[in-house]
């Protein structure tokens, strides 16, 4: 823990090179964007673990903090739904990924598709599903089948100690599955009920992420836009690719 933090103060106060093992391409060849492709999927497959000098966490899992849903979601009835501990596996394993970077409005552009992905989460919700109420916290997963993720990156320039950095700005995802399953444990004290439920939600997977897509996505998109940031603050702009100023 103190060798982590002395790192982090460290990497505040110095810029790195791009790591050894990444990929660094010419912004000046033709090529540039199917290099870039290829550079971030391997570099997204060699987080099985932390690299920690650029304050780059594991994908496996990748956790964030968690989502709140507002009244009326997922469901339209009146229902408080809470995520923490979220935890997504299989971010590092991938069928194909396409990157494109655009110089002249400073935007990234990746689309992941993926075999798997699978979350797991600690829930809690309040409230009343027709005319049941449930009032009640556990654990729960999910499963998407060769979903397809579209990531959007702002990003700026700015100097730093004199050298051209880049930070995102903004962050937007979207999400495409094949198919998609939810389990909610205890949501609803009777196990035949609940199992009900969580099959009609498996039934019904298009509605469910539909409703669910607007906290979860700007949560989980916003995750990934800190973690890029986390990356870019200690590597500068000359530093990521060839043929820049």
């Amino acid at each position: 823990m103190k060798t982590l933090i002395v790192l982090s103060v460290l990497s505040l106060c110095n810029a790195f090179p791009m790591p050894s093992s990444f990929t660094k391409c010419d912004k000046r060849k033709p090529d540039f964007d199917e290099c870039l492709s290829e550079a971030v999927r391997n570099a997204i497959s060699q987080l099985v673990k932390p690299i920690e000098k650029y304050h780059l966490p594991s994908f496996e899992p990748f956790q964030f903090a968690g989502v709140n849903f507002k009244p009326g979601a997922p469901s339209g009835n009146s229902s408080k739904i809470k995520f923490t501990d979220y935890r997504v596996y299989g971010r590092t394993k991938l069928n194909s990924l396409k990157a494109k970077m655009n110089f002249e409005d400073n935007t990234l552009t990746l689309e992941l598709s993926h075999p798997e992905i699978r979350y797991e989460f600690h829930y809690e919700a309040k409230g009343k599903m027709f005319i049941l109420p449930f009032d009640s916290a556990g654990h729960g997963t999910g499963t998407l089948k060769n979903p397809i993720y579209t990531v959007k990156f702002t990003l700026e320039e700015y100097l730093k100690d004199n050298k051209k950095y880049l930070r995102v700005v903004d962050s937007n995802m979207t999400l495409k599955p094949e198919s998609m399953t939810m389990y909610f444990e205890n949501l609803f004290k009777n196990k035949v009920l609940n199992d009900a439920f969580n099959q009609e939600m498996t039934e019904s997977w298009k509605v469910v992420l539909a409703n669910l897509s607007a906290g979860y996505i700007d949560s989980y998109a916003k995750a990934y836009g800190d973690v890029f940031n986390n990356f870019l603050e200690v590597v500068p702009l000359v530093d990521l690719f060839e043929g820049v100023q």
